[in-house]
């Protein structure tokens, strides 16, 4: 087990409705936290098993994050959030998402390699850092009405071993 982030082990999330909205040229995309966003409605996701039931016991809501070619999201810990689940969309880009351990000037980094449409458990503690080097990046990103001292990261976790790969597989 990472303690930055663990694949969660349910089937990967592929949603026509939810690529109709982010490759629509209508969508509207506004800031949020330093990225350009656009909320994704709630019932898209319940159609889906693992996250109707992730919904009935933490509320979330849910949204698309997008980055252009040659932006750096840098090093930093999210103010609120303690625990996300991401899944990236596809589209042809060149992106990296970075751990780190501590603070130093010079320091190793642990990667996360997204695949399209995995879900990945994501620790909004521990230091981070995103470079989109090439093409668009987007994100599905849920975000939990519980914060950072309600939900962490290794509370999610074992929940979602302890119940729904049990009661899944």
């Amino acid at each position: 087990m990472s303690p930055y982030f663990e694949e969660l082990k349910v089937k990967k999330f592929n949603s026509p409705e939810l690529h109709n909205i982010v490759f629509n040229p209508e969508t509207k995309w506004m800031p949020y936290f330093d990225f350009i966003a656009t909320p994704i409605p709630i019932d898209v996701l319940l159609k889906d098993n693992f996250y109707s039931w992730l919904y009935d016991r933490h509320k979330y809501k849910a949204g698309v994050l997008k980055m252009e070619s040659k932006t750096i999201y840098n090093w930093h810990t999210d103010l609120n959030r303690g625990v996300c689940i991401n899944s990236m969309i596809e589209t042809p880009n060149t992106s990296y998402t970075f751990f780190r351990n501590h603070l130093d000037l010079r320091h190793t980094v642990t990667e996360l390699q997204y695949h399209p449409g995995s879900r990945f458990l994501f620790n909004n503690q521990k230091e981070h850092m995103v470079i989109n080097y090439e093409g668009t990046r987007m994100m599905l990103t849920i975000e939990f009405e519980e914060d950072k001292n309600e939900l962490t990261y290794l509370d999610l976790l074992h929940e979602i071993e302890s119940n729904y790969y049990k009661t899944k597989f």
